[in-house]
């Protein structure tokens, strides 16, 4: 069994936000009360990134699609949160399956009530993809610069 080295000496700041690439997952019951917890989560990761309130939209879109369009969203069901603090971060979101395959509509209904979530998201994303299929589950994957903002 090959043990990971331990961080270097010094504070938990300059362990946290050095250079290494940092991973977390984190999984949540499939609640809509849990699209709080998510972004709460990521709001802690990325307390000092400019792109704060992009992951944080980008958890709120994927996380809200998961709950209403797959079983993670039933009784019982769940959704993991897999997030990268690197440049560019990454954000991904994995369901129960069900329902369709998630995809990114170019053609957008501005009056529309629902359906311009993942095009808004793939706009603000350097990359995005999907993988997986209705049966096991899909991961929808996003990666977003650090210095990207919403700009306003």
């Amino acid at each position: 069994m090959r043990l990971r080295q331990c961080p270097p000496v010094g504070t938990a700041g300059e362990w946290l936000w050095g250079a290494d690439e940092k991973r977390w997952r984190r999984a949540f019951p499939g609640r809509p009360d849990e699209m709080a917890s998510a972004r709460e989560f990521v709001a802690a990761l990325f307390a000092e990134a400019e792109c704060l309130d992009v992951v944080k939209l980008v958890v709120s879109e994927l996380t809200g699609n998961t709950i209403r369009h797959t079983r993670s969203g039933e009784d019982g069901g769940w959704f993991e949160l897999e997030v990268v603090y690197d440049d560019p971060a990454y954000v991904a979101v994995i369901d129960n399956g069900g329902g369709g395959v998630p995809v990114v509509k170019e053609a957008v209904d501005l009056l529309a009530t629902s359906g311009r979530g993942l095009f808004a998201v793939s706009r603000l994303a350097c990359r995005m993809g999907v993988d997986g299929n209705p049966e096991r589950g899909h991961r929808v994957w996003v990666e977003i610069p650090l210095g990207k903002s919403l700009g306003f």
